[in-house]
């Protein structure tokens, strides 16, 4: 019987040993495969950079330049570049005359920030009647005491003194990595569609995702547009063609303050020099964002 035991337990012994030597090999394995998809997702975003800086630079082409990229035209016809996964940064709702001059002089600024919330993040409030309108009062309030402290501070910084609304906001700028509201999969980060800066410029439809136009335009005649704005030499897109698009899709009218916070008519701006890079390793699926930094042409 002593015999047996001892058999018994160097048995038991060694499977949990190779058990331990199993798990630390598949974590070695998986710590391997994150490491390698880092890489590769920084040294895309790395590449982006330097094509973004790339086409920053003034530069005169040459006419046998033009002449051969002519030639390379006509040999394979352009393709329809895919939009940007992205908001850019010139097509955030800026919350700041919010904090400076107060929702009552801001009223129709105050709904349209309160409907966004609304439209991204109801699925983590539940449906609450009117906490959108609450919760949008809480980040105000913080920010205004951000900046009383500190004229330059950064959103996702702020910090509220109800706990639940702190756990929320953390939520929101996280995001979901895998978001499709039309499908009410996930929901997007706060920072691709809110800022506060101390700035007075018009939200660049152009630049605009397309879940954004849903919150300007409604669900189903954003598609619409933002395949409207983005077609091979499209006009610039005005307030009345928009309102056409929207009442073929079934909305009645447009406010006409949308005039004043949307940018219509025009697709080219002042360089924006910051901009946001995402980039995604197929193979393990490890996705990164940063914000860049471009420099001005001279």
């Amino acid at each position: 019987m002593n015999l047996l035991g001892l058999v018994f337990s160097l048995l038991l012994i060694l499977s949990y040993g190779f058990f331990a030597c199993w798990e630390k090999q598949i974590s070695s394995t998986r710590l391997r495969g994150t490491y390698l998809g880092h890489q590769k997702a920084n040294r895309k975003i790395l590449n982006s950079y330097e094509s973004e800086l790339y086409e920053t630079l003034r530069h005169k082409k040459k006419e046998s330049d033009l002449s051969i990229i002519s030639s390379e035209k006509d040999k394979h016809p352009k393709e329809k570049k895919a939009p940007t996964p992205l908001n850019e940064d010139c097509a955030k709702l800026n919350l700041y005359p919010l904090i400076q001059k107060g929702k009552e002089e801001n009223q129709f600024l105050y709904e349209t920030a309160a409907k966004l919330l609304r439209t991204f993040y109801q699925p983590l409030y539940k449906s609450k009647p009117r906490f959108e309108y609450k919760f949008l009062d809480a980040i105000l309030s913080s920010a205004q005491t951000a900046l009383q402290n500190e004229p330059l501070f950064a959103l996702e910084k702020l910090s509220f003194s109800d706990e639940h609304f702190q756990l929320l906001f953390y939520k929101m700028l996280k995001g979901t990595k895998e978001c499709d509201l039309t499908a009410h999969l996930g929901y997007p980060s706060l920072l691709d569609y809110v800022k506060i800066e101390p700035v007075e410029e018009k939200i660049c439809l152009f630049h605009a995702h397309p879940d954004l136009l849903a919150v300007f335009f409604g669900a189903k005649a954003a598609p619409r547009l933002f395949e409207e704005i983005h077609k091979e030499k499209a006009p610039p897109l005005t307030f009345e063609a928009a309102e056409q698009i929207c009442s073929e899709s079934h909305l009645i009218a447009l406010d006409p303050e949308l005039n004043q916070l949307l940018l219509f008519g025009q697709a080219q701006h002042r360089q924006n020099l910051k901009k946001t890079l995402v980039e995604q390793d197929s193979e393990t699926q490890v996705s990164l964002r940063k914000n860049v930094f471009l420099k001005e042409s001279i």
